[in-house]
């Protein structure tokens, strides 16, 4: 998929191109006073550059005074995996501004943060792809909302092509000589209506894509829903060089006849066959596969090569369950993984022996392996005591959402996270945030700071 460019920037928007950069409310550190951090990548609308050294903008959030040198045209691949508790979901937007979200979690919280980011009902948004790993509700529910906006327009959806018409029923079967396969998949929804009582996920999931096609079709966009697997062409995305390859699941028919291989019940089978994706932009490479399971892993290993599936940045699978193999994540070898889980319902996820695991197997030139975990992110504070009698239980109430960021340029590569720190001034206490950033050199491993340029 390739096609127009994505939304042009303003004119007067330049980008942070060292890891951290500090704004002031004067152009003078030493008589002023810090406003923020901004991440590399984050954009300033410039409003006033003729101090040679100081750019006075605005940015998401506030206004301030910025080092010039700290600044430059250069605009960065973003990947946003979200807090949506326990679940999924993944923003991705190019350097030419062109989006793919990957899983919506299981409730509003992508779409309340899709709509912040991009104030939706000012600027509509058009998003190249959406991509359901797989049916489960903490992956698939969240998308709904954000498929029935009609400020989100969509032009391709991809889905792993499994439906469920009972608890235990995911639809007709064939033993083959490499297992039982399910020989009964779908592309588009409308192939849904002919499958038997649904139940409410796929039901739900039908009405949302075709009330994005309507809304799609409204501004002259055809909307285009496929089942994915790993002969899927992959995606071009826009002239900045974003490439999505499908990895799996893996199709043991044909693109006519598929034929996904049935890995236990329901539940192992829909999350055996996850949508697995590769983003390649430059040097840096992504790996996303949803809740594959350890006997998926080993079929994805034996279709692809051990180079297919290097990655720098992992998302664990599965919420970092115990279902993994070590020899994927030696395959693998991340640099930097994250995990997307939550407290409800507890799973007991993440597992010890995964996160343990994750660090082992990261290259011998990682000296400090990255591990970030979107439920640790997350700050939380204690209620008072009035507002817990209130709240019956609770006792803690979240604070910030647990949000990491990778960005890269395609020849470095980083990651950080948001989280409170409360500074003591005369007599009070002032809460300010504060980054957790690191960056990584992709050629040589070499961990760089500020000299990103």
């Amino acid at each position: 998929m390739s096609g127009t460019s994505g939304e042009l920037f303003p004119p007067n928007y330049k980008w942070v191109s060292k890891l951290m950069s500090t704004v002031y409310d004067k152009p003078d550190p030493k008589k002023g006073k810090r406003v923020a951090h901004l991440f590399v990548g984050e954009w300033v609308n410039i409003e006033d550059d003729s101090d040679p050294k100081w750019v006075k903008g605005s940015f998401r959030g506030g206004k301030g005074y910025v080092y010039s040198d700290d600044l430059d045209d250069k605009k960065y691949l973003e990947i946003h995996f979200l807090d949506v508790g326990q679940g999924d979901s993944i923003l991705i937007q190019t350097a030419d501004n062109r989006r793919v979200l990957i899983d919506g979690g299981a409730d509003d919280a992508a779409h309340t943060y899709l709509d912040y980011k991009y104030d939706l009902e000012k600027n509509p948004k058009t998003f190249d792809a959406v991509i359901m790993t797989h049916g489960d509700k903490d992956h698939s529910w969240g998308l709904f909302p954000i498929l029935e906006d009609p400020n989100i327009t969509v032009r391709n959806i991809y889905h792993n092509g499994i439906y469920k018409i009972g608890k235990e029923n995911t639809g007709p079967t064939k033993k083959l000589k490499k297992g039982t396969m399910l020989t009964d998949t779908y592309s588009d929804v409308a192939d849904l209506d002919s499958k038997g009582q649904l139940i409410s996920t796929y039901k739900k999931w039908r009405d949302a894509v075709n009330t994005a096609r309507t809304n799609a079709e409204k501004k002259g966009i055809t909307l285009n829903c496929t089942r994915a697997d790993h002969r899927t062409p992959h995606l071009q995305l826009g002239s900045t060089g974003l490439t999505i390859r499908f990895l799996a699941p893996i199709n043991f028919g044909s693109d006519k006849s598929p034929r996904l291989l049935k890995y236990g019940d329901a539940g192992e089978t829909i999350n055996g066959n996850s949508v697995c994706v590769m983003l390649e932009y430059g040097k840096a490479r992504i790996l996303l596969c949803g809740d594959l399971n350890n006997l998926a892993e080993g079929h994805v290993r034996n279709r692809w090569r051990i180079k297919d599936l290097r990655a720098h940045v992992f998302k664990a699978n599965h919420h970092g369950s115990q279902h993994f193999t070590p020899e994927f994540l030696n395959t693998v070898r991340p640099w930097v993984s994250v995990v997307s889980s939550g407290d409800m319902p507890d799973y007991g996820h993440p597992r010890a022996n995964l996160l343990g695991s994750l660090g082992h197997y990261a290259p011998n030139q990682i000296r400090k392996p990255l591990l970030f975990s979107t439920e640790i992110a997350a700050t939380f504070k204690r209620l008072p005591k009035a507002e817990q009698k209130k709240k019956g239980t609770q006792l803690y109430e979240k604070n910030t959402e647990g949000i990491i960021y990778v960005r890269t340029d395609g020849d470095w590569l980083a990651s950080g996270r948001v989280y409170e720190k409360k500074e003591h001034g005369e007599g009070e206490v002032k809460r300010s945030w504060k980054w957790e950033a690191y960056a990584h050199d992709l050629d040589n491993c070499k961990e760089l700071y500020n000299n990103l340029k």
